[in-house]
């Protein structure tokens, strides 16, 4: 049978690799192909995850089901959804992000906030994996099946292989207890994102002194899944020695960092990545960055406080609780108020202060921001 024909989308074309010479991160690379192979395979994979998480928070994942081609599609699904809606759907669609602290719609550009008070120059748009849950632009109807296939494929398979590894990693009894936390029927706040970064240049919605598109922090989420795209913006501050370095581009592959829900479930034995986005080499200026994620959260209801009584690797780590019984946050809390107040002031109010660290209170725990 012929294939079915895909609805038509404008293609974005994406910048060429760069040929600048850059220091970039080392990150383990989990290939997925090895993943059925059998117990020993996958507690080697463990091993891999573990390692990658204890250092730095990131790893890259190949061979995981999805092509580049479909990836590429993507790319051009959300750049159309972004070319052909007018401003004025953008704004009947605009994310209660302050309200609500939700992300479910379009977040316009100029919403955040650097350090020194520059806007940004980012357009998100959000989709929830129940797509029917919330009214949809007209742009992106015809494209419904597609992202709603993507959005499945990623959930049930590629983040569940993730936590399933973790779990292994940290010796839980039961191997799909991330898995449950995140039940794909059950409502929590996880959100498929396009994003285009947007390279023009004016005195409010500009880069700072450093070059900054979006400062340093750790994600809200307990993992995210970045399809890697080849404008070499992303940069990750090692853990070891507090560099910034930048991620490498990898065609087809994911690049996942855990959040501080991941940190808070383990103590801080698997970090939360630390990373930002800065404007890219020379010969890569000019161009726009169009990007997909996907953003994993768990069920509203979950409680996350770290696994002590269900991980002896965490046991035996010696790390301490995250929060103490009363103070530990639901992830609908968690996630609502942390999207109410980023980005929507000045973290660090003098640029050239020699600070790394800033911190702000989200209900009753803190989230922390970096330069």
């Amino acid at each position: 049978m012929p294939a079915p024909t895909l609805p038509e989308a404008e293609h974005f074309v994406p910048v060429p690799s760069s040929k600048e010479p850059i220091d970039f991160v080392s990150l383990k690379t989990i290939d997925f192909s090895l993943y059925d192979n059998g117990l020993e395979a996958r507690l080697q994979l463990a091993e891999q995850v573990r390692q990658a998480m204890t250092t730095q928070g990131f790893f890259v994942i190949i061979n995981h089901g999805i092509s580049e081609e479909e990836i590429s599609r993507q790319v051009d699904i959300g750049h159309t959804i972004f070319t052909r809606t007018s401003p004025e759907e953008k704004l009947h669609l605009q994310a209660p992000i302050v309200e609500k602290g939700s992300y479910f719609g379009f977040k316009l550009r100029g919403h955040w906030r650097s350090g020194g008070g520059k806007r940004d120059n980012i357009e998100n748009f959000n989709v929830y994996r129940e797509i029917g849950l919330h009214e949809q632009p007209t742009a992106m109807h015809p494209f419904i099946p597609e992202i709603q296939r993507f959005i499945d494929f990623t959930h049930k398979d590629i983040l569940y292989k993730v936590y399933r590894l973790f779990a292994v990693a940290l010796q839980l009894p039961d191997e799909d207890f991330f898995v449950r936390l995140h039940d794909y029927d059950t409502h929590d706040e996880s959100w498929l994102r396009y994003m285009e970064y947007y390279d023009e240049r004016s005195p409010e919605t500009s880069t700072d002194e450093k070059g900054l598109w979006l400062g340093g922090h750790q994600d809200l989420s307990a993992l995210s899944l970045l399809f890697s795209q080849p404008m070499t913006t992303l940069q990750v501050r090692d853990y070891e020695d507090d560099q910034w370095k930048y991620v490498a581009h990898t065609p087809g592959a994911i690049i996942v960092n855990a959040g501080e829900i991941v940190k808070w479930w383990t103590g801080d034995y698997f970090k939360a990545a630390i990373h930002r986005v800065v404007q890219p080499p020379a010969d890569q200026r000019g161009h726009d960055r169009s990007s997909v994620f996907y953003f994993a959260v768990p069920n509203d209801d979950v409680v996350i406080n770290t696994l002590l009584e269900e991980s002896p690797v965490l046991r035996e780590a010696g790390v301490q609780r995250a929060h103490s019984p009363q103070d530990a946050p639901t992830s609908k809390e968690w996630v609502n108020g942390r999207v109410k107040i980023t980005g929507q002031k000045a973290v660090f109010k003098e640029p050239g202060a020699e600070e790394k660290q800033a911190f702000t209170q989200v209900g009753k725990v803190t989230t922390t921001w970096f330069r």
